[in-house]
């Protein structure tokens, strides 16, 4: 009886919290409310994408990579730490974890209108991001509890009714569950 007590005080507030919009970037904000996971190392990050199956594998520290070169400066994007981990059989996973989420949306957004081809879609918890190797990685990552990041406003426009989207951090980037078949 106690416990159930204890679990519905827990419950009742984080509601409130989640409805009252309570709490800063420091506890993940309107991340967390989105429901979003955070990881506090590489190796969570690792552990969570691999919970419902070998998404992760094989998980190496980045150094001179193509991500490094798509973003020029890592600083600038907030990305404390990389690594990269096999997705598939010849499919790689880049990992990112994020000293702040807000500036990293802002400068995928810069990114973009400095040049219309970049990408600015990954996978995001409250403070890593993820870039999926293929398709099905993708899928994995969804499964794993993580929503699309996309600065496009194109891509905004084309998401089906009923799904959720966050754009709260940095107006013209969203958060997204739904991910384009």
């Amino acid at each position: 009886m106690r416990l159930t007590k204890t679990l519905t005080a827990v419950t009742a507030a984080v509601a409130l919290t989640a409805l009252t919009g309570c709490g800063g970037e420091a506890d993940g904000g309107p991340l967390a409310a989105f429901g979003l996971p955070k990881a506090d190392d590489m190796a969570a990050l690792e552990k969570l994408l691999n919970k419902n199956g070998p998404t992760c594998r094989e998980l190496e520290p980045r150094t001179a990579s193509d991500l490094e070169e798509r973003l020029k400066d890592l600083s600038a994007f907030a990305v404390k730490e990389t690594a990269t981990c096999k997705a598939g059989r010849d499919e790689f996973t880049s990992l990112m974890l994020l000293s702040d989420m807000k500036k990293f949306q802002e400068a995928n957004k810069k990114a973009l209108e400095a040049d219309p081809d970049f990408d600015t879609s990954y996978f995001v918890g409250q403070n890593f991001a993820v870039a999926a190797g293929n398709d099905d990685a993708a899928r994995r990552m969804k499964a794993a509890g993580l929503a699309l990041m996309v600065c496009d406003p194109k891509f905004k426009a084309e998401i089906p009714s009923g799904y959720k989207i966050s754009e709260e951090l940095v107006k013209g980037c969203f958060v997204t569950d739904y991910l384009p078949s």
